[in-house]
């Protein structure tokens, strides 16, 4: 049994549409962690009824703690954003979490905090396939992933999501900016015995996103000569 540690964890989670992932998400979240202090924060993006009569449901049922229904959809970027406003004060990280994920390990998230320094740690890695992951060219550094992502609050809050890159580059510019200021950025390739992220499950408003057509050297200037680094599996 892992003890409770004094840190709280405000976990972020949008939602836009596909309620079987999200009942599934949530239900999981709810079941399946133990020895962590959390709140769940869940946002939706404009949904369609069914979703919306869902989240509804569900923070009636004490499942969610607290619920901000949006009759616009803001997207990944302006959309945690808005969520971590709603975060208790005596919460120390954020936990960037998907709706399309299913908790498989009840210490999926005391775990994700007893490696964390400070800065950034995800489930999940994209880039440099080099090291076995990603499918870029492999030019380009690597990142962690978004779809469960925990972070220091006072760093999200001294610069949080850049709203100029709607979708998935607004997490790759504020870890690049961490590790530009010294801090820790770290990701597992390997997941799949703590959760599973089903992917791809929200539509595709991703594919008309500000911010969506970055340039590779973009990119590279963010990071300079720095990039994530690559956790074993445990």
């Amino acid at each position: 049994m892992i003890e409770k540690t004094a840190k709280k964890i405000s976990i972020l989670m949008l939602t836009h549409n596909a309620p079987e992932h999200v009942e599934l998400s949530i239900r999981s979240v709810r079941e399946r962690t133990e020895g962590i202090s959390y709140e769940l924060i869940v946002l939706d993006n404009a949904s369609e009824n069914e979703t919306v009569s869902l989240v509804a449901n569900l923070h009636e049922e004490g499942l969610i703690d607290k619920l901000k229904l949006l009759d616009y959809n803001s997207l990944f970027a302006e959309g945690n954003n808005i969520a971590a406003k709603l975060a208790s004060a005596d919460s120390s990280h954020f936990l960037l979490l998907n709706s399309d994920i299913e908790v498989k390990n009840p210490n999926w998230l005391s775990h994700l905090l007893a490696v964390h320094k400070r800065g950034m740690t995800s489930y999940g890695l994209v880039g440099n396939p080099r090291r076995g992951c990603g499918n870029d060219s492999g030019q380009l550094p690597l990142r962690v992933d978004g779809f469960c992502l925990l972070i220091d609050r006072d760093l999200y809050e001294k610069a949080p999501l850049d709203e100029a890159h709607q979708w998935w580059y607004a997490v790759t510019k504020q870890q690049a900016g961490l590790l530009q200021d010294g801090w820790n950025v770290q990701g597992y390739e390997s997941y799949g015995q703590w959760l599973h992220h089903f992917g791809g499950k929200s539509g595709a408003a991703f594919k008309t996103a500000r911010g969506m057509n970055l340039s590779p050297e973009e990119m590279l200037s963010w990071f300079g000569d720095k990039e994530a680094h690559a956790l074993g599996s445990r």
